[in-house]
This record gives C-alpha cells, structure tokens and sequence, in this order.
C-alpha cells in the first residue's frame, strides 16, 4: 500500500490531482470533481489536526485486525458515508484554486512527522503519522479512482 509520507508515492499522487478539471464525470457517487477536491482537501486537513471531526465511537473499527483491514488490505467500498464536516459546505472555489489547496495540505503531511500518534480518525480512532500517510493515499487514490485517474 502506498504512502503519502513516500516521495514517489506522493508524487504520483500530486500528479493524479493535477489532472482533475471540472469537466470530469465520477464513475460512481454524487459528488462532482470540485466536492471531491473539496472533500479530500477537508480530510488532509483532519489528518493534519487543524480540522476537528466528530467521532463514531465504533470501537471495533479502532482495534486489530479490522483497523489493520481497512487500512492496508481492503479497497474503500464505494459510495460510503462520510462525515458530515468533510462535505463541501459550498463549491464556490475554482478547481484550479482547490486542487493547488489539496496539493499543498497533501505535501505538508509528506513533509510532516513519520514516528508517534497523530489525531483522531472519525472511524478508526487515534492514528500513527505513518497510519495517516497510509489512510490519506488510501483515500485520495479512491477519489481520484472514482473520476478514472
């Protein structure tokens, strides 16, 4: 499984996103290429710990092995729920300006610690930096999947 703390990996990942333009049509889900920058732009900043994010208290999503599942063995399902802060509240925003937003947030956690806790995921509870470099390619790469890049 790739890594956003991985230089190629977060590479590729940064080059997938630059190609999102707002003519692209999702294969699946309604959001359309400017609510999912958007989202995946709300989710780097949760993973970064500047976006608060309710918890669901699912604890048997929090321990081993369903963590270690969702994290590195199973693909995301499509069209799963979401929370609620992680929508777009509004898509007033260029793609242009969004994706060069995400772009950055997704550098900044490259750039980030790689060793110790960092903050709580909404369903999978208190994660490593290394498990968020894992989560968030895990995440942006099923976004980008669902717009066929």
């Amino acid at each position: 499984m790739g890594s956003i703390l991985n230089n190629e990996d977060r590479t590729a990942i940064c080059r997938r996103i630059g190609a999102v333009t707002s003519g692209l049509a999702p294969r699946w889900g309604r959001m359309d290429a400017t609510a999912m920058l958007t989202h995946l732009k709300l989710s780097a900043l949760m993973a970064l710990g500047e976006l608060p994010v309710a918890c669901k208290s699912k604890r048997a999503f929090q321990v081993f092995p369903i963590k270690h599942l969702i994290l590195h063995v199973a693909p995301f399902p499509k069209s799963a729920p979401t929370a609620p802060e992680l929508l777009a509240p509004d898509a007033a925003a260029s793609v242009e300006a969004i994706r060069s937003e995400l772009v950055s947030l997704v550098e900044r956690i490259g750039a980030g610690p790689r060793e110790g806790v960092g903050p709580v995921h909404p369903l999978l509870g208190r994660l490593s930096f290394r498990e968020w470099g894992v989560a968030t390619y895990k995440h942006t790469d099923h976004h980008l999947r669902q717009f066929g890049l």
